[in-house]
């Protein structure tokens, strides 16, 4: 049996309001600010519902290749993108939504089997079963 294991890393300074943090993920040493007023105003930061869209849109992408491989119909381009809903309710905040869209280009295949294999991996993908939000996948096929 697989198993693969992988951390990030948060740090935090000062309070909710007014503070911020860096995020390092992965053995690449990437570090991205984050903060409340990124979360929740204009600021150029990250937050957490960003990085969780972005864990799924990229687990669903790898996932749709590796279907299409094994299909033995690879793909030449995903575009995906997830949009994660936040909001506050009388038990705090949730997500109770996420949005996944995706323009995928697979030539020689017709666009039915490209949209069931896109609703398989959207269905299977790791990150995607991390969820108790519902997912709704919109799939564009390109030609």
């Amino acid at each position: 049996m697989l198993h693969i294991r992988k951390s990030s890393r948060a740090s935090w300074s000062g309070p909710a309001s007014t503070g911020s943090g860096t995020l390092d993920l992965g053995r690449r040493g990437a570090s991205l600010p984050f903060s409340l007023r990124g979360r929740v105003g204009d600021e150029p930061a990250t937050n957490p519902e960003e990085l969780l869209g972005s864990a799924l849109a990229g687990c669903f992408s790898m996932s749709l290749a590796n279907l299409a491989e094994e299909n033995g119909t690879p793909v030449e381009s995903i575009s995906a993108v997830a949009v994660v809903h936040l909001v506050q309710t009388e038990e705090g905040f949730r997500i109770p939504t996420v949005e996944l869209s995706c323009v995928v280009r697979v030539p020689g295949v017709a666009q039915e089997v490209v949209r069931e294999m896109a609703e398989r991996a959207e269905r299977t993908c790791p990150v995607r079963l991390l969820y108790t939000a519902d997912v709704t996948l919109r799939v564009e096929v390109e030609s």
